[in-house]
């Protein structure tokens, strides 16, 4: 899990990081670039938003929206000192609001832009920016200061703008960000995390010239990156496995040179396995598959073909060089003791793999892959006929036993299978 939060946070942190180290080169630009840099934010804005609706991530509208409104009112109001009282409260409510925002936008599910759940939130959103420009124009915000609690005008350390208020927001903030942020494990979920640390970086430091124009625009960049990255995931990753789809396949068969190899595996009597213990279970076995094979050795990269069929490409590889990996794949699945989900398996991972291994406490299967494989060769007009060759030698596989491997080049040769539990050899062993 630590790698997969890594990996959803990267393009966030680069982007920070970029934020960050651009504060000093910015404040020596011309007046005219330092315009455009101060410009910046409501073109990202417009762009965020507009893929949020276009693609139908509310929540990615709702925090462009947050920090749009917060970013206007900062360039429009707060451009001067803080000593004014009217600057002081609108700084101070900017800094409770942003925070507060993202995490109701953490908390909230997708349930449309152009709904009535939709519009209601972003109402919910707009209403406090709202309220202060209204205030604002009624020029009643300074008689607001003498009302301020104390911990509204404390700061938390020297030389920061982060009230002792703000600072209790903040971190109450952090609470359902992380959690949507480790439950759902999506994109979108980083880039809210990426805003309420550029808010928070913000409004730390907010004398920092131009510091508000660089840190919203990375979270806004941050947050187009993750609507980029959720639809390439729709589109190229398969749902149930996590692997890459047929789509992504096509996509790597056009980028293949001269020599490759491709082998088609299937996993042996599904149907059957279907039938016996249910879809459900059957979906176990599928992202099993998919996770050990996804492990393929020598420059093999998998995908699912589609139902019970998964391919694995080799660039530069022979079919020989590839059938090394591909046995030890086939092996890994094969000696795999596979514990059938219940209502009465235990939540506790350890507990479950314990009991997985002693087989005792819940039932087990071996589940076991047939696989083919074919090298390009001249006679082959493209990947496509590669494929067709890789599901011939497949279909001999099968015809010789099942739970082997097979090239197209040589005769059908089935290879020695794992045993199960009992000491017969089974495509599929019961145990316990």
């Amino acid at each position: 899990m630590a790698l997969r939060l890594f990996t959803l946070l990267l393009p966030a942190m680069v982007l920070l990081g970029g934020a960050f180290a651009a504060l000093m080169p910015v404040a020596t630009l011309p007046s005219a670039h330092q315009n455009t840099v101060a410009a910046l934010p409501y073109l990202l804005a417009l762009i965020t938003g507009f893929l949020g609706c276009s693609f139908r991530r509310s929540r990615i509208l709702f925090i462009a929206i947050n920090l749009a409104a917060a970013y206007f009112l900062i360039q429009t109001y707060l451009q001067t000192s803080l000593a004014r009282p009217d600057a002081y409260v609108l700084f101070t409510a900017i800094s409770l609001l942003l925070p507060l925002n993202i995490a109701l936008i953490a908390i909230y599910g997708e349930r449309g832009v152009f709904t009535l759940p939709g519009l209601l939130r972003i109402g919910v959103v707009s209403l406090g920016y709202a309220l202060l420009y209204i205030l604002l124009q009624a020029q009643q915000l300074p008689y607001l200061l003498p009302e301020l609690p104390a911990s509204m005008l404390e700061m938390v350390a020297e030389d920061t703008y982060l009230s002792e208020a703000a600072a209790i927001v903040f971190l109450l903030a952090l609470i359902p960000v992380m959690a949507s942020l480790i439950l759902r494990k999506t994109h979108t979920d980083a880039g809210l995390l990426a805003s309420l640390v550029a808010a928070l970086v913000m409004i730390l430091w907010f004398d920092r010239p131009l510091i508000s124009s660089l840190f919203v625009s990375a979270a806004l960049i941050s947050l187009a990156i993750s609507v980029v990255q959720n639809s390439y995931n729709m589109a190229f990753i398969d749902e149930l496995t996590g692997i890459p789809a047929r789509r992504a396949l096509r996509n790597k068969l056009a980028t293949l040179g001269r020599q490759y190899s491709i082998a088609m595996m299937d996993i042996d009597h599904f149907k059957k396995f279907n039938d016996t213990y249910g879809h459900d279970i059957g979906d176990q076995v599928l992202r099993m598959v998919a996770a050990k094979i996804n492990q393929v050795r020598g420059g093999g990269k998998a995908y699912r073909y589609g139902g019970e069929e998964f391919t694995v490409v080799f660039p530069g590889k022979t079919e020989q060089q590839a059938l090394a990996y591909l046995e030890e794949v086939r092996e890994i699945i094969a000696n795999y003791p596979m514990a059938i989900r219940s209502e009465q398996r235990p939540d506790d991972h350890k507990e479950g793999k314990r009991l997985r291994d002693n087989h005792r406490g819940t039932e087990v299967v071996s589940v076991t892959i047939s696989i083919g494989v074919a090298e390009k060769q001249e006679s082959h007009e493209d990947a496509d006929a590669v494929i067709k060759s890789a599901d011939q030698a497949l279909y001999q596989a099968k015809e010789a036993g099942r739970n082997c491997s097979v090239t197209s080049q040589q005769e059908p040769e089935t290879r020695k299978r794992p045993r199960s539990a009992a000491g017969a050899p089974k495509d599929f062993a019961r145990q316990g």
